[in-house]
């Protein structure tokens, strides 16, 4: 079994890897909390990495406060951005699934894991034409 994974991985024979694109966007994200009588923590980032399934959202300058209090429970998000050649900002609902959270020098930089609910059939299409665009272009991956 070991043998025919490792002869696998050499052959590039296996399932296709989900497009993971660098993107370097603005986004918006509101972090429900529900025991602060559901008033979202709201935050200004960059999402840094996005596919069909998620995406990688970095936080500067949050505070260690907020940062503990989100992950004492598991939290769900809402992202909001404006992907290139779309009329309407996309909005992207999901869970946080991940964190990492560093203070440096007296500034902090959180990236937040984002692992997408099921969404509009409008989002998933503006999603995927830009998966397409930007593997189409050569850009990050």
């Amino acid at each position: 079994m070991p043998e025919e994974r490792a002869a696998s991985a050499q052959s590039g024979v296996g399932p296709p890897r989900p497009l993971r694109r660098n993107i370097g966007l603005s986004v918006s994200v509101h972090v429900l909390v529900e025991e602060e009588t559901f008033s979202p923590f709201q935050f200004e980032g960059e999402c840094q990495e996005i596919s069909r399934s998620g995406a990688l959202i970095a936080i500067r300058d949050l505070t260690k406060e907020a940062y503990v209090k989100m992950i004492q429970h598991p939290r769900y998000v809402r992202a909001v951005c404006q992907l290139p050649e779309t009329e309407q900002p996309v909005t992207l609902f999901g869970k946080l699934v991940g964190f990492d959270f560093k203070e440096e020098g007296g500034s902090s930089m959180c990236r937040l894991a984002m692992a997408f609910e099921p969404m509009k059939e409008e989002v998933v299409r503006a999603l995927d034409r830009f998966l397409v665009s930007r593997q189409a272009a050569g850009a990050g991956g």
